[in-house]
């Protein structure tokens, strides 16, 4: 599921529109099964079909979907309702009525719920819209623009309002001086300095004469932290954290009057409040431990079991989570009420749940062998092998890119000593090799070393143990053989060699290694 991870990223589960918020009425969730994309609703029924390339998150009743390589919306039924046109991914989807797509390099445009252009944007930087107002850099300068694309007022100031206004209140800084203005163009507060947060819930944290403050839009002082070894957080879901240092590292929540609701307390990690809930981890690692979530009364909610927790925590009824290597949504009681499918290209596949091509392309592609947490090794005892081995299984085939039709790689540890596979930022070096027409081999995968060193690392794989990587299957014009090599040191260890197809242009010349601009990314 996680383009929530890869991309990481992670995906916004969040849709929007007449909603209520802890039993998720009104609200839909972007899922991905058999490598097509629909939307779950709280209960975790299917309530669009798995049909999308890609889906975005619900925002003002419409989401973007990905058909082929082109990018359109849809209504709450799933019927397409701008058809699919924008070869750039929406940004954020629809905000106060208008939603920001890419026309070209140069130029972006903000579009109406029909599809129609509200204006085409010359701006450098443009913030989403609300309450009929959006900010936008014009030479270094923020500006306030209107749903027509007209600017309404200058604020002289160079910093801030690249965020949603918030609560209203557009807020801009310089190096020596805070203003905060409404979205009109009358100027409510200046501060001297910068470093003042935004307004959230009605209050911006703010530093005056030394003291961590919080203040209304009037400018008056609501909340004065008189003890200045704490640290405050902005407000969310109408709770603030507040943190003691060392060597305590303890943490309470305050309400909007300034009281403490809930005591201080140690947690490895704690995020903001959101949906009623925040998430806790119980280590002080962030990467460490388990999550749980607390509730407003600093009680246990939801027990420490979760390897990762989506930042935006609880909206709808539901919150993105991980156990078991497995993202999914969990409700309020902790419970899944839906799981993404992991490892089914490693699995025996019923290829008629699936639509899947041969992949026909001209050019190297990036050689993607991820071998990570996620794909983690697996255990089995090979009599017949005594070494480390590279085996290409083209009987049992397997999806790539969730679109394309695969052979299985296996790397094996059949040998009686642990082995460290060079890798870099969790891929390990296999490259796909095809023979040439003078009957050489050439490499027809590559891959782009890292400028960091910080990337560059080793994987153990212990005696007896797997790993499964995914391969597409080509058409082409130029049928030959095929194989894949793995360097370890001055090592090189090659698989079996199967006949296929490919392009001539999928060859890469050795003097083209190090041109990204050669690589085809294909997942």
């Amino acid at each position: 599921m996680r383009k929530l991870l890869i991309y990481s990223v992670l995906i916004p589960l969040f849709a929007c529109g007449q909603t209520n918020e802890k039993d998720g009425a009104g609200v839909f969730f972007p899922v991905k099964e058999y490598g097509k994309w629909g939307y779950i609703n709280a209960s975790g029924e299917i309530v669009i079909e798995c049909q999308f390339d890609d889906a975005l998150q619900f925002s003002e009743g419409f989401a973007a979907v990905l058909v082929d390589t082109l990018w359109g919306f849809i209504d709450m039924t799933g019927k397409i309702v701008i058809e699919p046109q924008f070869k750039e991914e929406p940004w954020k989807g629809f905000s106060d009525g208008l939603c920001r797509i890419f026309l070209n390099d140069k130029e972006d445009a903000f579009i109406k719920t029909d599809g129609s252009i509200a204006f085409i944007s010359h701006f450098k930087s443009v913030s989403t819209f609300a309450f009929g107002r959006a900010t936008a850099e014009i030479n270094e300068e923020v500006c306030v623009i209107d749903k027509t694309g007209k600017i309404l007022f200058n604020t002289h100031y160079p910093y801030g309002g690249d965020t949603p206004l918030s609560d209203s209140i557009v807020h801009v800084w310089t190096g020596d001086s805070t203003r905060y203005y409404d979205i009109n163009g009358n100027l409510l507060i200046e501060i001297k300095g910068m470093g003042h947060g935004g307004f959230n819930n009605g209050l911006a944290l703010v530093q005056i004469n030394g003291y961590n403050c919080f203040i209304n839009k009037k400018g008056e002082v609501v909340i004065r932290a008189e003890n200045t070894k704490l640290s405050y957080s902005k407000f969310s879901d109408g709770l603030a954290r507040v943190s003691e240092g060392a060597p305590d590292y303890k943490i309470a929540f305050m309400d909007t009057s300034g009281k403490i609701i809930i005591p201080f307390k140690r947690y490895g990690y704690i995020q903001d409040f959101k949906g009623g809930l925040a998430a806790f981890n119980d280590e002080r690692g962030f990467n460490e431990g388990n999550w749980g979530f607390i509730d407003k009364a600093g009680k246990v909610a939801i027990q420490p079991q979760f390897e990762q927790v989506s930042w935006e925590g609880f909206f709808g009824g539901l919150c993105e989570a991980k156990q078991n290597r497995q993202w999914g949504y969990i409700n309020y009681n902790g419970e899944f009420v839906w799981k993404e499918q992991v490892g089914l290209e490693y699995t025996k596949l019923d290829l008629s749940k699936w639509k899947l091509d041969t992949l026909k392309i001209n050019e190297p592609i990036y050689a993607y062998k991820y071998a990570g947490s996620d794909n983690f090794p697996r255990k089995q005892t090979f009599d017949s092998l005594n070494q480390l081995t590279l085996k290409v299984d083209t009987v049992d085939i397997t999806v790539y890119a969730d679109k394309y039709f695969a052979y299985k790689l296996y790397l094996i540890n059949a040998s009686k000593d642990t082995v460290k596979i060079p890798a870099q930022d969790g891929l390990i070096k296999i490259i796909q090799q095809a023979k040439n027409k003078r009957e050489k081999w050439q490499d027809i995968e590559n891959f782009i070393n890292s400028w960091c060193g910080n990337s560059y690392h080793s994987i153990a794989l212990p005696p007896n143990e797997y790993q499964i990587f995914a391969t597409p299957i080509y058409k082409g014009e130029f049928k030959t053989q095929l194989r894949f090599k793995l360097e370890i040191g001055k090592q090189i260890i090659y698989s079996n060699s199967y006949w296929g197809e490919i392009n001539y242009g999928q060859l890469l010349n050795t003097k083209d290694k190090d041109k990204p601009r050669i690589a085809v990314w294909t997942f």
